[in-house]
């Protein structure tokens, strides 16, 4: 028996996401969809991007139905680090180089926006997830933190002189944890419980007339007017427009999919802390990543449990112990919690581009769509997915400049673009070992 299972406290829910036992079960769908039926708009996937959307279509007014081949929320937006971060996985300064200044400072402020739209549906729709602002991004070497200056000196250039850059003894005051040498911290971002929140736009959007139905995969659009989404269930869906939100495999669709490609993330729980050992390790209740490519995240839950994330896996393959190598990856950060249990241990997709920015555009006049988040995405896909709203209503402006990014499918085809993928990484895992 290896140390973290002799730390197992709940074998028969270990593997099920603290996200999921801790949830406000709020919504009730139709179940699987087995008849045709007719709407404004559907929306293909019950993530955060879809169901961004579909609140603010049917706050409009108009009617909209979901589809959702599993459960609501119950992939990448209900398992994630529930960390509120903004901007890109690239560099204000990389957006400007690539993109020119105005459409990168639209790219940004629309995450700060992002940041505000989620805040204010908490409030208005009264939804308990568990809020908290504050997020920090650590620095375990002078090259990160010479990253992070610079990434403060890009929000500058676009107008943002809000993002603090924290020195050694400062970083420790916000969390304990010797390897930090300093850190960038925005008291903007922040971090809630994902499925809580997503749970509660949809009840939103179920209140505003949004239908839902669950366990049900949409197989191909056919078009014509008005559009006909056919489902695994023998139903159908007509609708006027139609949104692909995430990673949507259905017939026609195959352009994304080769723009795209999935990895799985891995979280543990632990069980809950003492307050006076939660404040030991974190004496502010904030969100915390590092700089590093492939980062550590974690953050307290609202039970004063330390949640735990970083451990990436690449290959389509599940590999045995992720849960022990997360546990080492914890204790080497804070040592304190070697002797701590661990309640459970979950894994969800996250899904890349080539350039690591979202991919939005439209398959057809009528088909709109939205994927490839890059594992920092719960704004940008509350953001985007009010934004694909926005086009569907025939504002274009702000869809245009995401759609006008170019994206340019994986190399290797379905054969070796897998290892490939997996082979590129590895070499960032180096180069975040060796300190590059």
């Amino acid at each position: 028996m290896n140390d973290l299972e002799k730390n197992y406290t709940h074998p028969e829910t270990y593997h099920l996401p603290y996200y999921a036992v801790s949830s406000n079960k709020l919504v009730a769908t139709l179940g699987s969809l087995k008849k045709e039926v007719n709407c404004d708009i559907c929306v293909i996937g019950a993530g955060f991007t879809g169901l961004s959307a579909a609140l603010e279509l049917a706050l409009k007014g108009l009617s909209v139905i979901v589809l959702e081949k599993d459960t609501l929320a119950g992939s990448a937006s209900g398992r994630n680090g529930g960390q509120l971060q903004r901007g890109f996985p690239k560099s204000p300064q990389e957006l400007i180089g690539r993109y020119g200044f105005d459409d990168a400072k639209l790219m940004h402020d629309i995450t700060l926006e992002g940041i505000d739209l989620i805040t204010g549906r908490v409030k208005a729709h009264d939804i308990r997830c568990n809020l908290k602002f504050g997020q920090l991004t650590a620095a375990l070497d002078d090259s990160q933190q010479k990253l992070l200056e610079d990434d403060r000196k890009g929000w500058q250039q676009l107008g943002h002189d809000d993002l603090q850059v924290l020195g050694r003894d400062e970083t420790q005051e916000m969390v304990r944890a010797k390897p930090y040498i300093g850190g960038l911290y925005d008291a903007k971002g922040g971090h809630f419980h994902p499925l809580n929140y997503a749970l509660g736009i949809a009840r939103a959007a179920q209140v505003a007339g949004c239908q839902f139905y669950d366990h049900t995969a949409a197989l191909s659009i056919s078009e014509g007017e008005p559009l006909t989404v056919v489902t695994d269930g023998g139903g159908s869906v007509k609708a006027k427009f139609v949104i692909l939100a995430g990673a949507i495999k259905l017939k026609g669709s195959e352009s994304m999919a080769a723009r795209s490609i999935t990895a799985a993330a891995h979280m543990i729980a632990t069980e809950p802390l003492t307050e006076d050992l939660a404040r030991s390790i974190m004496p502010r209740d904030i969100a915390v990543c590092d700089a590093r490519f492939i980062m550590d995240y974690y953050r307290l839950s609202a039970d004063n449990r330390l949640l735990f994330g970083g451990n990436c896996n690449y290959s389509d393959m599940d590999y045995p112990r992720e849960d022990e190598r997360l546990w080492h990856r914890m204790v080497d950060i804070f040592p304190q919690l070697a002797h701590v249990a661990i309640d459970h241990c979950w894994r969800g997709p996250l899904e890349f581009t080539i350039n690591r920015m979202p991919d939005l555009g439209r398959l057809s006049p009528q088909v709109y769509f939205a994927h490839g988040f890059g594992g920092q995405g719960v704004v940008a896909t509350n953001m985007l997915g009010k934004v694909l709203a926005e086009a569907v209503a025939g504002q274009l402006d702000r869809f245009d400049v995401f759609a006008k990014i170019r994206h340019q499918p994986f190399p290797g085809g379905d054969l070796l673009k897998r290892p490939l993928f997996v082979l590129g990484m590895t070499w960032y895992q180096i180069r975040d070992k060796i300190g590059l």
